[in-house]
Order: structure tokens, then C-alpha cells, then sequence
């Protein structure tokens, strides 16, 4: 399909999803998670403490077009899968019953501990405990077998309970930028959804799909005057075919 630093990107002829091919080795993996922190601060700010206000700011407005009410996590036990340095955590500190989050890279962990969030270097697969909701804010693209995460999530909430999934999406707007696309991100982006696939996915490991919402215009901040910008990502939402999507989904009532 594509080739973007010298990584190969290929296509499902099936369902339209794309995936890194072949995927990194353990080694490229380790190299590049060794200094994630560092990396994704310095490009964009993310995952530093001068991003909290915008983090907020976006989860916030997510929520909102998702229809999820203000309240919505005050009666409600939420695990943060992926949770990076906190960020989160500490917006939900003072918004639901109780938050963690468990990540794998120990450099976030550590910078999240120091900051006295209930965040621990834990891998998912790995959690025996129950929650009402478990959120995955740009995880599933980073993982090998994603249907994994997506059957485990289910086993790991409460009856009726909620899983929150952010995440890029192949689309028209991947299709146009091609392999300039802002989300090919070797050895970081391993599988690529389409909005079908992902679906599927889910209602596969037992959920249904409360709502949905497509953002995103494929450009981000700095790489295009501010008001076309805010002019094209209000397009992209408005046609729903933004390259970032949002899902709230919930664990269908038969499901254990």
C-alpha cells in the first residue's frame, strides 16, 4: 500500500484495515518504547504537563459528542488501559467512584507515580479485577493482535459496563494524504482500522455501539493556517469522515 521510512504498510483486501508489515521486532519495539516520553513531549507537547489543558479540553468535547452526560463516571470504578503519564487519571480524580490507569512503559509510569496518580506499570491481559468502565485513548493502533485487548476488556467490566475507545482510522482522509498520512508511524502504529473493521471487532468480543464520532481533518496544528484548519476539521465531523475516531461502546446484557 504504502512505504514510510522504510516500513512497509499493507492493506486488508477484506475489510480495508491496514497493518504494519512485517511487524518490528521485539527489539525495535523496546528501542523506541525506551524513550517514548521523551519523543512524543518534545514533538507535540503530548504527554507533558503544559498538554493537560488541552488533553482536558478534547476529552471534554468528546464526551460531549458522544452524548456521555456530565456525570457520567461519578457512580462508576474506570480503569485507564494505556494511561500514559496520568493525564486521565488526574482529570477523572475528582469525577468518578474511583480511577486507575496501568500502562507498560515504566519511564510514564514513573513520571504519573511521582505526580501521586493511582496509575502502575501493569500489562491488560494481565488484570483480574472488575470496573464499570475501561477507556483506550489511542491504544488499539499499537498493539499486535488488538482483538485481544477488545475480548479482555469485555471479561474485565461489570455488567452493562462501558469501554471508551479513541483511535485513527482509515478512511478518506488516509486515503488522500497516503503515505504522508499523519497516523503511519512505524513501529508506534502497528494495525489501522477502517470504521467497519473496528466495529466488527468490537461487537465480536461482545459489545454494542452506543455512539460514535469522526473528527479530525488530517492536518495537524502548525502544518496549515489556523483557520483553514478549524474550517476543514469542522467539515471532516460534520460528514463524519474525520481520520480520528471516538466510540462508546457497551457490554451487551448476555454477555458474563
Amino acid at each position: 500500500m504504502c512505504e514510510v521510512r522504510g516500513f512497509k504498510y499493507v492493506g486488508c483486501a477484506g475489510c480495508g484495515s491496514v497493518r504494519q508489515f512485517p511487524y518490528p521486532s521485539e527489539a525495535e519495539v523496546s528501542s523506541f518504547y525506551a524513550s517514548y516520553y521523551a519523543t512524543k513531549s518534545t514533538e507535540r507537547g503530548y504527554l507533558s504537563p503544559e498538554a493537560f489543558a488541552g488533553f482536558q479540553n478534547d476529552k471534554q468535547m468528546t464526551f460531549s459528542d458522544l452524548g456521555l452526560p456530565g456525570d457520567a463516571f461519578g457512580e462508576r470504578g474506570v480503569l485507564d488501559v494505556g494511561c500514559g503519564t496520568g493525564q486521565f487519571v488526574q482529570m477523572l480524580s475528582s469525577k468518578a467512584k474511583s480511577v486507575e490507569g496501568i500502562d507498560v512503559s515504566s519511564e510514564c509510569i514513573a513520571i504519573a507515580r511521582s505526580n501521586a496518580l493511582n496509575c502502575s506499570l501493569k500489562d491488560f491481559l494481565s488484570v483480574t479485577s472488575k470496573y464499570d468502565v475501561i477507556t483506550m485513548w489511542h491504544v488499539v493502533e499499537h498493539l499486535r493482535d488488538p482483538q485481544s485487548y477488545l475480548d479482555k476488556a469485555n471479561r474485565a467490566l461489570n455488567a452493562g459496563g462501558w469501554l471508551l475507545i479513541e483511535t485513527p482510522v482509515i478512511g478518506a482522509v488516509s486515503r488522500s494524504f497516503g503515505a504522508d498520512w499523519r497516523y503511519f508511524l512505524p513501529v508506534e502504529h502497528l494495525n489501522l482500522f477502517t470504521q467497519d473493521a473496528l466495529f466488527n471487532a468490537c461487537v465480536k468480543a461482545g459489545f454494542d455501539v452506543r455512539r460514535w464520532v469522526r473528527f479530525g481533518s488530517g492536518n495537524t496544528a502548525g502544518t496549515a493556517p489556523p483557520v483553514n484548519k478549524r474550517a476543514m476539521d469542522r467539515i471532516a465531523k460534520l460528514y463524519g469522515f474525520g481520520d480520528t475516531m471516538a466510540v462508546w461502546l457497551v457490554k451487551r446484557e448476555n454477555e458474563k
